[in-house]
This record gives C-alpha cells, sequence and structure tokens, in this order.
C-alpha cells in the first residue's frame, strides 16, 4: 500500500511537470507565430528600425517598439481610427536597400511659409505597399501624379500629399521590420502604408 501511494505521487508529479512544459509550448508557439523572422524568399517589404509609426492614442514610437496586440493609428474614410497589430516580420541583414519617397502637399501652397516647402519623406522597399487615392501601389509602382494620403496629428485632419520624387536605393540597413494589423494598414511618419 506504502509503495502504491508513492507511485500514485509521483505519477501525478509526473503528469503536472508535462502539463507545465506543454502549456510552455503554446505559449512559445504563440509567440512564433505572431512575430516571425522573414525568410529570404519572402517578398521584401520592410521599414528601418527606427521608422516612425503612430500610435492608437497618438504617440510615436519606433517600429522596433512595437508589440503584438498594441493598437496603431490609421485612416479610413478620411478620419482617423485604430487598428491592433496581429503580427511583427523582423528582417535581420536585408538583402534590399531602402526607396525613398518624398512628398509635397497635394493643395495648393496657401498655408505654409513661402520661404519653405514644405516636405515629406517616406523609406521603404520598393514592394511595400501605400495606399493611393488609386488604390495600394508598391513604392517601386509610383509616379509623380500618385496622391498618398497623411495624418495630421495636431489637428486630426487627413490630407493629401503628392509623390514629388522616388530616388531608389537611398540607404542600406541592417535590420527591418513590417507590421501586419487587423485593419491591414497603418501610418508610418503619419503617412497611412498598406501590407
Amino acid at each position: 500500500m506504502h509503495k502504491f501511494a508513492i507511485t500514485s505521487v509521483l505519477a501525478l508529479l509526473s503528469l503536472n511537470l508535462i502539463a507545465q512544459t506543454d502549456m510552455a509550448a503554446v505559449d512559445n508557439v504563440k509567440s512564433e507565430v505572431t512575430i516571425k523572422v522573414s525568410k529570404k524568399s519572402k517578398k521584401h517589404k520592410y521599414f528601418s528600425d527606427n521608422a516612425p509609426v503612430t500610435m492608437a492614442d497618438g504617440s510615436v514610437k519606433s517600429i522596433a517598439d512595437i508589440k503584438v496586440g498594441e493598437h496603431v493609428k490609421t485612416c479610413k474614410g478620411g478620419k482617423s481610427m485604430a487598428t491592433q497589430v496581429r503580427q511583427i516580420d523582423v528582417y535581420n541583414k536585408p538583402d534590399f536597400s531602402l526607396t525613398a519617397i518624398y512628398l509635397r502637399p497635394a493643395e495648393g501652397m496657401a498655408n505654409y511659409d513661402p520661404k519653405m516647402i514644405p516636405a515629406l519623406l517616406l523609406e521603404a522597399t520598393p514592394n511595400h505597399r501605400v495606399q493611393t487615392s488609386r488604390g495600394k501601389k508598391r513604392l517601386k509602382q509610383l509616379s509623380k501624379n500618385d496622391i498618398l494620403y497623411h495624418y495630421e496629428p495636431s489637428t486630426g485632419i487627413v490630407s493629401s500629399w503628392k509623390v514629388g520624387a522616388v530616388k531608389q536605393n537611398a540607404r542600406i540597413v541592417s535590420k527591418a521590420y513590417n507590421l501586419e494589423t487587423e485593419d491591414g494598414t497603418y501610418l508610418v511618419d503619419n503617412v497611412m502604408v498598406a501590407q
């Protein structure tokens, strides 16, 4: 009887340890599913690690500091809204260089100081898509007539910005990131980009 009791206690302890190990394995699987180190065969779509992403509360974080489950800002129908980050792709030593897109206001320059011409800079890989007035386009497909959308945090206004120049092979980065959100879009430097 004494041997049976000891054997039963040992069996219960073993089952408990196995259950805890299985739970840890499930937790690891979840994190592996939501944060992926991308393979070279995947289409290259990424931003540099310091690309500024607008959070749902209006604050700004580097894309490298964003966590799965956080809410970021995007735009829909000319209004800002929040969307949740569901996956983060990480690229170590990416083999594509970034393309630089320079944007200027699409509407007239009446509200701006004539001594300064406002411009925005967006850097991403040539295959990364952005939301334009004609739908989603890859950076390498943009022309000087394309219109992108910019969110102004201080006013909450979404405005149209026209592509002014496209510079291929602008720079190379050692680590890069891309977000996948529930809505399929998010803001980088307050410019609307797409997955």
